[in-house]
């Protein structure tokens, strides 16, 4: 059974995701762990830091009530699915989210892509990007107004050369939903371009899982691989654009700059953010 870790700020985007991760967890079976996390720094007000924030318990309460509250005003049961609470006292949401992970043997973390500003930031602008690009587990970032749909189509953008790899964490993922698993490649006509396609089809003709499909585009040299990749997702067809993370391979570069942070803060349907290693 899969534990997935729902950080949340109580911002629209977030409990959008919160909604999103209810549906998820419903869909595989899944168990859900809200996380909140309370600055642990003095305000700088008269009213005593005791006062300014209520205790943990009572704001475990309060994110326990409030995610009951979402989820039946959606008309849906949330007695359907086991739910648990956590808060604590953390400036940086991203450590706090991954102590919660490893304390409480999460193994997805579901997040929105914007929120609110101030401590809750790690939602917003590039520290998004930068802690979904750095997460030790995997992460699925949900746009703002994006509701759950029942996944049966993974877009994932690859250069090809570590495919076998890559496909050792993506095959388990896919066929936990029967879904078709698409490998865009852009071909940019490079001198080893021939052979990498040769290769790539070779090594899917002999995997077992059936449900993948390489496809072959030609790559715009004037644009950016984020850029190129979002001219060719249609978001009608496909519920994942999944990514693979690892050290110093070309995912690495494309979430460093800007066209991957407005990728992240603007997608077109969920990401998902794996690590090399991770499954």
């Amino acid at each position: 059974m899969i534990k997935i870790l729902v950080p949340t700020d109580y911002s629209p985007e977030a409990k959008n995701a919160m909604l999103y991760a209810y549906e998820f967890a419903m869909y595989t079976g899944s168990t859900l762990l809200l996380y909140h996390a309370m600055p642990n720094v003095i305000p700088l007000t008269d009213i005593p830091f005791e006062n300014y924030y209520l205790d943990e318990a009572q704001e475990q309460d309060l994110l326990l009530t409030s995610f009951q509250k979402l989820i039946t005003e959606n008309k849906l049961n949330p007695a359907e699915i086991s739910v648990e609470a956590v808060v604590d006292q953390q400036n940086l949401v991203h450590v706090g989210i991954d102590v919660c992970c490893k304390k409480y043997q999460c193994d997805l973390v579901i997040m929105g892509t914007h929120g609110a500003s101030g401590i809750k930031k790690i939602f917003l602008g590039s520290n998004t990007s930068q802690y979904i690009a750095n997460a030790s587990m995997p992460v699925i970032a949900v746009p703002s107004s994006y509701r759950f749909e029942p996944i049966y189509h993974l877009i994932y953008a690859s250069d090809l050369r570590n495919l076998d790899e890559e496909l050792g964490i993506l095959v388990p993922f896919a066929e936990v939903f029967h879904a078709v698993l698409e490998i865009l490649y852009f071909d940019y006509a490079g001198p080893e371009s021939e052979q990498i396609m040769i290769d790539a089809k070779t090594l899917l003709s002999t995997n077992n899982y059936k449900n993948i499909k390489l496809n072959i585009k030609r790559g715009n040299i004037h644009l950016s691989v984020a850029e190129n990749l979002k001219n060719h997702i249609d978001a009608a067809n496909t519920q994942l654009l999944v990514m693979v993370s690892g050290e110093h391979n070309w995912f690495d570069s494309l979430m460093i700059g800007s066209n991957a942070q407005q990728m992240v803060l603007e997608p077109k349907l969920p990401i998902l953010v794996m690590r090399k290693g991770e499954i």
